[in-house]
């Protein structure tokens, strides 16, 4: 009797291993303040896995595809959450991951934007200016009126 029970609890911790190592889970689940409102997500894959869907939380699907790997962009400022679901060739939910991804989102401010602008404004325009006057510069002389124009010889 003990060795059954023993046995038991040996498939148990085996079984619950093999599906731990078949979970579905992101890469990274945390990522910093993003400024530009996009991020990679990725993930590892699931055998059997014909399709991964990345769904956020409004329960939008934003990719679906064969590869383990997601780039989401467009998300407006704010915490957002994706989690990724594997399904099989028949579109059966083969895992889904337990612990979603997070990012905040934080765009870099109007006035930020502005002042980069300018800066490359300016320098648009000193470019500009630099070929300008450099092309002013090295024109070749033209032949001003003063100079006698020799005309073939008459006889």
């Amino acid at each position: 009797m003990r060795l059954a029970a023993v046995a038991l609890a040996f498939l148990t911790v085996s079984n619950f291993a093999a599906a731990a190592e078949d979970a579905l889970r992101f890469s990274e689940t945390e990522f910093a303040t993003a400024q530009e409102g996009y991020l990679t997500l990725r993930w590892n894959e699931i055998a059997g896995a014909a399709e991964y869907q990345v769904i956020d939380d409004r329960d939008v699907t934003l990719y679906q595809g064969l590869f383990p790997e997601a780039f989401v962009s467009g998300l407006a400022d704010g915490m957002h959450s994706f989690r990724v679901r594997a399904l099989d060739a028949n579109g059966d939910a083969l895992a889904e991951s337990e612990v979603p991804a997070q990012v905040e989102v934080k765009h870099w401010s109007v006035a930020f934007a502005m002042t980069l602008m300018t800066c490359g404004l300016v320098v648009f325009l000193a470019i500009i200016s630099l070929i300008a006057v450099g092309t002013w510069r090295t024109r070749p002389a033209h032949a001003s009126a003063s100079e006698p124009h020799s005309e073939g010889s008459r006889t």
